[in-house]
């Protein structure tokens, strides 16, 4: 293993990225945080935070001597999970061969033995919901079925065929007026496709947001509308569970149910150490998960997010629980230490301008304060040099306006004349 104070060196001599753009002090701040006290990173746009989860759980396997296969990085989208696992295994292969070709002096014994028994490709990484599936199939009892997931269209026709129609979805009038409730423009679905939708978004959020449906249906405003959802809901939950079939957010409940009944420790008794990224697009579900793993374990973890950047709300995210992560631990995993706070704002992706505009968008909306991390984290630094390109804005009193406006311009700049545009500043 190689001492703490050697690591971020390891990094630089290793990984040629890092040769000319070392991490910075923020950066190596969370790198080399002790595993043993929780981390909340809160990561401004563009500051590395992808960077900083990976050489994080490079340092666990070079420093703290865990192997790969005990340690599970999540995140938000296939997207992300993919350029996550490529990192690890290229920066980790890169460590691993520098460190072959260059021991530490004095060697330690059996060092060369221990590195051969690094396989960098056994990170656990992904979404959550592709981790659970995994997991649920490897990790199953002899007894239990693996999962057979269901997806997008035909989830949706299984929930029409057998709880939309069987519960007279369709031609209920006291559900269409709950409903206007939540379409755009205040008026009742314009047709059933619409309605599948918004019923499809009802049944989801039962299960992430941990809805009690007694008490749901025992809600004053529109009962009648709330009693056929959830007649909906237990059609829907009959059969999907009839074949063992499951949707993403009947998966993740599963996976939650067996780490409560203590069904998947050929899992949990190897981990040692969860990394969370986009944490604030986490939901109750999700969050429950996290902390079911660290209570029953007592892993490392880490959870790295932006309340700035909270965009799947309407998919459940709830962006409270990030910027509340300290003490919804504490409250829930009492036996760990409190939750260190650690921000990153030294954006390397966008230009001054854009970096200035983003500050000053983000602090002059009063209605969104609410929503962030106390104390708010510093104003994003702008790291590379402007190009001389301004940040063009169109602002208008009404969506039709903006919408007309904005089509004129485009229509200028791809197949008109183009547009010139005077910069004051």
């Amino acid at each position: 293993m190689i001492p703490l104070n050697q690591f971020i060196a390891l990094v630089c001599a290793a990984v040629p990225r890092f040769q000319a753009h070392a991490p910075n002090t923020q950066q190596e701040s969370c790198i080399l945080h002790d595993p043993a006290v929780p981390l909340m990173i809160v990561a401004g746009p563009g500051s590395g935070k992808t960077t900083v989860l990976v050489l994080r759980a490079l340092r666990l396997v070079c420093v703290n001597g865990w192997m790969p296969e005990q340690i599970v990085l999540t995140t938000f989208t296939r997207k992300a999970a993919d350029e996550l696992r490529a990192r690890l295994i290229e920066w980790g292969l890169r460590i691993k061969n520098h460190l072959l070709a260059n021991p530490p002096h004095p060697t330690p014994v059996g060092f060369a033995n221990w590195l051969d028994t690094i396989d960098i490709n056994r990170f656990v990484t992904g979404t959550l919901d592709s981790i659970c599936e995994e997991l649920l199939t490897t990790h199953r009892d002899p007894t239990d079925p693996a999962p057979v997931l269901v997806e997008g269209f035909v989830g949706n026709g299984i929930l029409t065929r057998h709880a939309l129609f069987p519960n007279q979805v369709h031609n209920d009038p006291n559900l269409d007026a709950y409903l206007t409730t939540f379409t755009f423009d205040g008026t009742a679905p314009a047709n059933f496709g619409e309605k599948i939708g918004i019923c499809r978004t009802f049944l989801d959020r039962f299960v992430h947001d941990l809805v009690d449906l007694n008490q749901y249906q025992g809600a004053a405003s529109h009962p009648q509308a709330r009693q056929r959802l959830a007649a909906c809901a237990a059609s829907y939950r009959q059969f999907m569970a009839g074949g063992y079939r499951m949707d993403f957010a009947l998966l993740e409940e599963t996976f939650l149910q067996r780490l409560q009944q203590g069904r998947l420790q050929r899992f949990t008794n190897g981990l040692r150490a969860l990394l969370v990224d986009e944490y604030q697009d986490t939901n109750p579900l999700q969050e429950q998960i996290y902390f079911t793993m660290i209570q029953q374990t007592g892993a490392s973890f880490t959870i790295v997010g932006d309340d700035d950047q909270s965009l799947y709300r309407f998919r459940g995210a709830t962006v409270e629980l990030f910027r509340d992560f300290q003490q919804r631990f504490v409250q829930q995993v009492p036996h760990q230490p409190q939750p260190h706070l650690e921000y990153l704002v030294e954006n390397y992706r966008s230009t001054p301008p854009i970096v200035a505009f983003f500050n000053t968008f983000i602090q002059n909306d009063a209605d969104f304060l609410p929503a962030r991390v106390q104390p708010p984290k510093p104003q994003i630094a702008a790291q590379r040099p402007a190009n001389g390109v301004p940040v063009l804005g169109m602002f208008r009193g009404n969506v039709n306006h903006l919408a007309d406006d904005l089509t004129s311009f485009l229509w200028d700049v791809f197949r008109g004349p183009g547009r010139v545009i005077n910069v004051v500043g």
